[in-house]
């Protein structure tokens, strides 16, 4: 089988801001350990797809952050951001003309606390990805999370499950529900083969099925763009797939989608703080607080539940169960 992988690594670094940026997006800021989540990402992949086969996927002007991660591995460069269906397109163009038989698509930008697992998880998938179904990744909840999308699970086929449908980013009430079964969170991660995303594309996109045969013809990419909607593959596609196959991941995740999240992913003290970066945090009747500095020191005294991030001249403060509207605040910061 000659597998493709897909990482889409782009992004507009809102999220983390201060610490990300649209110059520097999530994928690349050197969290675990001085190493980037792009940099883990594609060195989990590689025992299961050789880099001549991997392609990054990033946006032109992100390409002088992207370009020292290309070393064997192939980058693919948008003229501008037209969200996931966008990077699936160009994807998968390579891999038809290049006679792939699968295409992994995958965010490089998670946390994924079991390597092994995970890449059985994927080989499963692949596996799975027969012509004409496409496969997802599907994880466990482990809490009533709001802001993941849902996949509805059907009956147990071998190492994989029928997939009854994708269910959009849910209320709390609902998100307790899926907490009882029946439901795993929608990772993020799919597999199908070229000629079945293609044929999706013709019934749900057609304007990025007509993207794709102007691309075969070796039309110029920026025109092709320039043409094509901004919509996720979620939407424009997955939601609407009929034959839908799901593989359970069996291994510690996040997205990492704010920064409460790394309160999951990162060690805590004895008093529930989790502190990064290279600067000093000096706490004083702190507790449960998540806290960077970049450099300098950050002190704390009589508070709880707070996101304190301090990377240059800029500062960041917020209660940790508001981290999600950080993007909010990013764009308002960018209204001149």
């Amino acid at each position: 089988m000659k597998a493709y992988a897909l990482v889409m690594a782009g992004g507009r670094g809102e999220r983390l801001w201060p610490l990300s940026r649209e110059d520097l997006p999530k994928p690349f800021l050197p969290l675990l350990n001085g190493k980037t989540l792009l940099e883990a990402t594609l060195e989990r992949i590689a025992p299961l797809v050789p880099k001549e086969n991997t392609l990054l996927i990033v946006r032109k002007d992100q390409e002088a952050v992207a370009r020292p991660y290309a070393d064997g591995v192939r980058l693919l460069l948008e003229p501008l951001g037209r969200d996931t269906a966008g990077a699936v397109l160009l994807g998968v163009a390579a891999a038809l003309r290049e006679g792939a038989d699968r295409l992994l698509v995958l965010p490089a930008d998670h946390y994924v606390g079991d390597e092994e697992a995970y890449r059985e998880a994927l080989a499963a998938m692949l596996e799975a990805a027969e012509e004409g179904y496409v496969v997802a990744l599907g994880l466990r909840p482990t809490r009533p999370e709001t802001e993941y999308g849902y996949i509805r699970l059907g009956p147990k086929e071998g190492l994989w499950y029928r997939g009854e449908g994708f269910v959009e980013k849910p209320s709390y009430a609902k998100a307790l529900e899926y907490l009882k079964g029946g439901y795993v969170w929608n990772g993020g991660v799919f597999a199908f083969t070229p000629g079945t995303m293609a044929e999706l594309f013709r019934r749900h996109l057609p304007s990025h099925a007509e993207g794709l045969t102007r691309l075969l013809r070796g039309e110029p990419l920026e025109g092709v763009y320039g043409a094509l909607p901004k919509i996720s593959i979620d939407y424009g596609v997955m939601e609407k797939a009929e034959a839908l196959r799901v593989v359970l991941g069996r291994f510690p995740w996040d997205d990492v989608g704010n920064w409460r999240a790394l309160e999951r992913v990162f060690a805590q003290d004895e008093r529930e703080n989790v502190c990064l970066g290279g600067g000093r945090h000096v706490a004083l009747d702190t507790f449960g607080c998540v806290v960077y500095a970049d450099r300098g020191t950050v002190a704390t005294l009589g508070v709880s539940g707070l996101v304190v991030a301090k990377v240059g001249d800029e500062v960041l403060v917020v209660p940790k169960d508001r981290a999600r509207e950080v993007r909010e605040l990013v764009r308002l910061l960018e209204t001149p």
